[in-house]
């Protein structure tokens, strides 16, 4: 008997999926062994003909106009190539939007996955908790109400598909020999669960070709879920995925794939990926990408003898024992710093995690020369990276010169988004938030670094009068006695707006006089808000005695900033500084 009439009399069902809820994807899996056409019937849905309007730049990524919320299609289990797609065969129409497929297909042996996603629900409502994922929505059962199209006209119970031909069903062994087909050649395999990051680092010991195989989600206004390459020993990404350099995945819009190959030179390489806390594996949100069981990144070399000579690198992004400030696991609300003695000039490595958004940052790190009272490092927004995560989560990762000196560092957050208290999804080195500051070469040697040590000014070597940590509602005085006319530094910092200040330094001669006042006009910017305001220039006074006044009025201030505080905190207030004999 030939072999084609043993395949017909042999065929049997192998997928049947039906009753599905409005929001479910189902896989099958079957094998064939040996070369045949299958006899496939399924009903979907296309966008409802009565949600479609005019696709302009604001809505051409709106899923009701662009995806079926309900789809089958096959996939070769060993390749991951997509070999039939209800979406893109020839169906049959109806005017309620359903679409019906009846027909053949040939397949060659192999094993082969049968996806189904039924996504109609536009609105899902239940009695409970509010916060529950879409797995635990569906194990509610009756508790769930759906809305949306074709779920009020009951047209989502059609929804199925059902596969006849000589094969069986897949048992466990025979997914994994397909997955380990594609999987053999993989150096890398990063799956994330959901709202969380993962990493591996790998050495590149020769010149290597690596297949990047990632599927995530991404929007042009932003990426959600999405993997990057890193060059440890440069720091610098070596590729990212990014909208623009993908392909649509299959099903919603936002699922996006990269498949792409790179030329990887000689040296320490990381790998990340950084899921969101939506739409994920087992936790879709709309119709998932063709290949859900691949969501995340694989990175595969083909050559076994190249593949062989790759490398595990374990990866910290500071290097353990080797800092030189580290205030990390930063929460809501905080205002902290920090003081380090360079006795040499030296090539500082800052890995600084924040919060920014519209080019202004809320979560930032910044370094004042404690001599000259002026900052010589920010965190600025256009200075830093997508740290994974939510779209807001800001990585400096880089190098600075510093000279020799003293040096305070400071951090400063708000009221949300912070260390284990996220109100979006997490950076990939989440437990770093904050700043660790670190030689550039990695190596910390005790001799270059020294504590902190609080100097007098710039150019000075006596404090003659100061009032600072100025609070709220002060009328503060201290003395000063000058035994000969003499040029004194003046440091005041304060707050004013509009030609006005509120809060503000003068000093007084031994009548009451004011011999000299904190105007407006004659201060600077003092960093941070643009409220903050300082003085610091050198004026001559005669002999005598005199008194510093200052006053504040009653909000920003020292260590209770209502906005961003200045790069100088330390200093709110006044101080008067003898200048140095030269």
């Amino acid at each position: 008997m030939h072999l084609a009439l043993l395949l017909v009399l042999a065929q049997t069902q192998l997928v049947d999926i039906q009753n599905l809820t409005p929001r479910e994807h189902r896989v099958s899996v079957f094998v064939l062994a040996a070369p045949q056409d299958l006899k496939i019937s399924a009903v979907g849905a296309e966008p409802r003909p009565d949600r479609l309007r005019s696709r302009d730049d604001d809505n051409w990524q709106d899923d009701e106009q662009t995806t079926w919320p309900a789809a089958a299609w096959i996939l070769d289990a060993r390749t991951r190539a997509v070999v039939w797609d209800l979406r893109a065969v020839d169906t049959r129409r109806e005017s309620n939007g359903l679409r019906r497929f009846s027909g053949t297909v040939h397949l060659p042996a192999g094993t082969y996955e049968a996806h189904y996603a039924s996504y109609p629900a536009s609105s899902v409502s239940w009695n409970g908790d509010i916060n529950i994922s879409l797995k635990e929505i569906i194990q509610l059962g009756r508790r769930v109400k759906y809305g949306g199209p074709y779920v009020e006209t009951e047209l989502y119970k059609q929804f199925g598909l059902n596969i006849e031909g000589a094969g069986r069903i897949a048992t466990q062994d025979d997914i994994h020999a397909a997955h380990a087909a594609f999987t053999e050649s993989a150096i890398v395999s990063l799956v994330p669960d959901r709202n969380s990051s993962i990493r591996k680092g790998f050495e590149i010991t020769r010149p290597t070709s690596v297949e990047v195989y990632a599927i995530g989600e991404l929007r042009r206004d932003g990426d959600f879920d999405f993997g990057w390459i890193m060059n440890a020993d440069t720091r610098k990404r070596v590729w990212t995925m990014t909208y623009a350099g993908t392909d649509p995945a299959g099903g919603a819009a936002k699922n996006r794939m990269a498949r792409e190959t790179l030329q990887l030179k000689p040296g320490h390489y990381v790998a990340y990926f950084a899921c969101d806390d939506s739409h994920s594996p087992n936790d879709w949100n709309n119709v998932p990408a063709t290949d859900p069981e691949f969501w995340g990144m694989t990175l595969r070399v083909a050559d076994r003898a190249t593949r062989a000579s790759v490398k595990p690198y374990e990866y910290e992004p500071v290097p353990p024992g080797q800092t030189i400030v580290s205030m990390i696991g930063i929460h809501d609300d905080e205002m902290r710093s920090a003081g380090f003695a360079l006795r040499r000039p030296m090539d500082l490595h800052i890995y600084a995690l924040g919060e920014g958004t519209s080019d202004k940052m809320s979560d930032y790190a910044w370094i004042v020369d404690e001599e000259q009272h002026k900052r010589v490092w920010g965190m600025r927004y256009e200075e830093t990276e997508h740290a994974g995560g939510a779209e807001k989560n800001r990585l400096f990762d880089g190098t600075v010169h510093l000279a020799a000196g003293n040096y305070l560092v400071y951090y400063r957050s708000d009221d949300s988004h912070s260390y284990n208290d996220w109100n979006g999804a997490p950076p990939a080195e989440e437990r770093y938030w904050g700043i660790s500051i670190f030689p550039a070469s990695g190596r910390l040697n005790p001799a270059d670094v020294g504590p902190f040590m609080q100097t007098r000014g710039a150019g000075t070597n006596t404090t003659l009068a100061q009032l600072n940590h100025m609070g709220d509602d002060e009328d503060a005085r201290t003395p000063l006695r000058l035994a000969a006319e003499t040029r004194v530094r003046v440091l005041a910092v304060g707050e004013g707006r509009g030609g006005d200040m509120y809060d503000y330094g003068w000093i007084e001669d031994a009548n009451g006089r004011t011999v000299w006042k904190m105007q407006y006009d004659e201060t600077d910017p003092a960093g941070g808000s643009d409220k903050n305001r300082s003085f610091d220039g050198v004026i001559t006074l005669p002999a005598g005695d005199y008194v510093l006044r200052y006053h504040s009025d009653g909000s920003h201030s020292y260590n209770d900033w209502n906005s961003d505080p200045p790069d100088d905190p330390e200093s709110w207030g006044i101080a008067v500084f003898r200048l140095a004999r030269r």
